[in-house]
């Protein structure tokens, strides 16, 4: 196959997958806790009242994570959520159930903000170790890619990204970490797997490379001519490493 129609693949391009809104999704979790504790509180039944009051001072206080069936307790006081307002709490018997949903609401929207910030420096790190890469300054795009992950460390295009950029520079050890951690977050990814193949043949982990190798056949058909090509590439690591 020529070499233009194998990296014309559309595996080889970047397709921006739809990102469920995270901070939604916590909002209205939020919002279902609150509710349920208010019903408790509300119920008539003492014993569940008393007890939905409990949870209901620590779940202010951010000492208490509700998730389903289970209660985390938190050592640390992290909760940005007004402290005024919870004591006007305390001083009644019945919860402002307003008051309390807009409290969590711009807890929610706190954390929103936060997340938008650091995808946009995120970004801004990939932005700079692309062009980096595209010139070969691999070390350079490899420091970009270490930034872009501390800022947001559940994107598996990032792992995927800073694994490729070590395939250029031999560091097939890093390369395995990394696509193991883009794998976690997305099993199906057909770059972590291609990668972390490579990975395995440079380093002669014979056992695994045939592992992964017919995993990427078995799940990828369809590109079995870009997985040939790319583990029969050969990189000029000696060029890498004057950069």
């Amino acid at each position: 196959m020529a070499l233009n129609k194998i990296l014309s693949n559309p595996a080889l391009k970047d397709h921006n997958k739809m990102e469920l809104n995270e901070e939604w999704n916590n909002f209205m979790k939020r919002i279902g806790d609150v509710s349920n504790l208010v019903r408790d509180m509300a119920s008539g039944d003492k014993e569940k009242a008393d007890a939905a009051q409990v949870l209901a001072d620590k779940y202010l206080q951010g000492k208490v994570i509700l998730d389903e069936e289970v209660t985390m307790n938190i050592k640390d006081d992290r909760t940005v959520i007004n402290k005024k307002t919870r004591k006007t709490c305390d001083d009644s018997s019945e919860i402002d159930k307003e008051t309390w949903m807009a409290e969590v609401s711009k807890d929610a929207e706190r954390r929103a903000l936060d997340r938008k910030i650091r995808r946009e420096k995120a970004d801004t790190f990939k932005t700079q170790a692309v062009k980096a890469f595209r010139r070969g300054e691999y070390e350079r795009a490899l420091s970009c890619y270490d930034r872009a992950i501390e800022q947001i460390k559940d994107n598996p295009m990032f792992y995927c990204d800073r694994a490729l950029t070590n395939i250029k520079l031999g560091h097939f050890e890093k390369v395995v970490g990394d696509c193991d951690s883009a794998l976690r977050l997305n099993e199906d990814s057909y770059k972590a797997r291609l990668y972390l193949t490579k990975a395995y043949k440079e380093l002669d982990e014979h056992d695994k490379y045939e592992t992964s190798f017919n995993d990427l056949e078995n799940k990828f058909p369809q590109h079995r001519d870009l997985t040939e090509y790319f583990l029969n590439k050969r990189e000029n690591f000696e060029e890498d490493d004057d950069n």
